[in-house]
């Protein structure tokens, strides 16, 4: 049964790597891909190209693949391979000097990090230090938690505490970039030779030195996986620490927030973003918006206030331009041109109730309406 590589034939100077190919045959069977002999995710795609130039075979299907090469060890040449059955084919491709280069630095910053998350790990679960790290899985010598270890971040994350934070699998993939005021708060700390944690860190396109990424995706930057409300880490461990967009997606923002502030050393800063007027987003729960003393009440009576403000990425126009954005997307075609035809004035002097019997009004439904409400009722019966 045929198999061929077509991407990549060149030299690879990206960390993000794509496969692609088919394979042929006279049934249909399963396809691996492999890069240095590790297995990588893929999918199945249409090619009638493939099928018409093998019309003989009852079974043709290209193949994608994508990987973040980061996951991998560093290597100059990258032995790709499609196989399915027996046979399979293989092809050698260089990496740039430059992508080696970054990689080889990569590898080692994770290598700092997890070797200073390893020393400060502690159970999330009962906060114990007995931790035993066998092959396969992190256990608990004093309360008996198990976290299997199936990726390359450690995984602090139990069945009960996946349950707790209602962590449920998502495409979705979080990448908020350092502010330049977040990066000033790194570079004090890291110049001094502390580390900072960067909580919710989403997937970082680089890895900063003297920063440990926590998140409950294993991203290829991902140190720790772990949950806000129960960060694995003894007290004191980290000398500032960073949270971004992140405290409206937890369940418990307020335990989330003790616990920012546990592991922080006495002294230690934290930076907090968290969004006020802006619709539902991100992954894949969106619990809480806060005010600005609504996000000062969370560390209120452990921490001191340097300052609370309206950063650049918080100007109030991103909240005005999100919320018409999603009401204009969210009316029936025949409807939104009306809506859309508007003037700022006409909004503002608008009659409010009487506007919601108009058709720009009521053809926006419940489902359109949620993610940009001005308000939710609840209803509920007490068990």
């Amino acid at each position: 049964m045929p198999a061929f590589i077509d991407t990549p034939n060149t030299t690879i100077d990206s960390e993000f790597l794509v496969v692609s190919g088919w394979v042929a045959g006279p049934t249909a069977a399963a396809t691996m891909v492999t890069v240095n002999g590790i297995a990588i995710g893929h999918r199945a795609v249409e090619r009638p190209d493939v099928r018409d130039a093998l019309s003989g075979f009852a079974y043709t299907s290209g193949v994608i693949a994508m990987a973040d090469l980061r996951h991998l060890a560093p290597a100059r040449h990258l032995d790709i391979m499609i196989s399915i059955n027996q046979d399979r084919e293989r092809q050698q491709v260089e990496v740039s000097e430059a992508l080696h280069r970054r990689w080889v630095d990569d590898a080692a910053m994770r290598a700092s990090a997890r070797a200073f998350c390893k020393s400060r790990l502690r159970c999330p679960s009962c906060r114990s230090d007995r931790l035993d790290h066998g092959t396969g899985t992190i256990a608990c010598r004093a309360c008996g938690a198990i976290f299997p270890q199936t990726g390359s971040a450690f995984n602090m994350i139990s069945v009960p505490l996946a349950v707790e934070a209602n962590i449920v699998a998502t495409e979705n993939v979080s990448a908020n970039p350092y502010t330049p005021a977040v990066l000033d708060l790194i570079g004090r700390v890291t110049k001094a030779g502390g580390v900072v944690l960067d909580c919710g860190a989403g997937s970082r396109p680089q890895r900063t030195t003297g920063v440990n990424n926590v998140e409950i995706v294993d991203y290829a930057s991902t140190d720790v996986l772990a949950i806000g409300e129960a960060l694995p880490f003894a007290d004191n461990s980290f000398d500032a620490a960073i949270s971004l967009a992140v405290l409206e997606h937890v369940r418990d923002p307020f335990k989330c927030a003790q616990e920012l502030l546990r592991v922080v050393k006495p002294g230690g800063e934290l930076l907090v973003d968290v969004p006020f007027l802006q619709p539902v987003h991100g992954f894949p729960h969106h619990y809480y918006n806060m005010s600005a003393q609504g996000l000062a009440n969370l560390f209120a009576g452990h921490s001191e206030v340097l300052s609370c403000t309206v950063p650049p990425h918080g100007h109030p126009i991103f909240g005005v331009q999100w919320l018409l954005r999603d009401y204009l997307a969210g009316l029936p075609a025949a409807v939104a041109p009306g809506f859309g035809a508007m003037t700022v004035d006409e909004l503002v002097a608008l009659d409010v109730p009487a506007f919601l019997g108009d058709a720009r009004a009521h053809g926006l439904d419940q489902e359109g309406q949620s993610p940009i409400a001005c308000l939710n009722s609840l209803h509920i019966r007490k068990r």
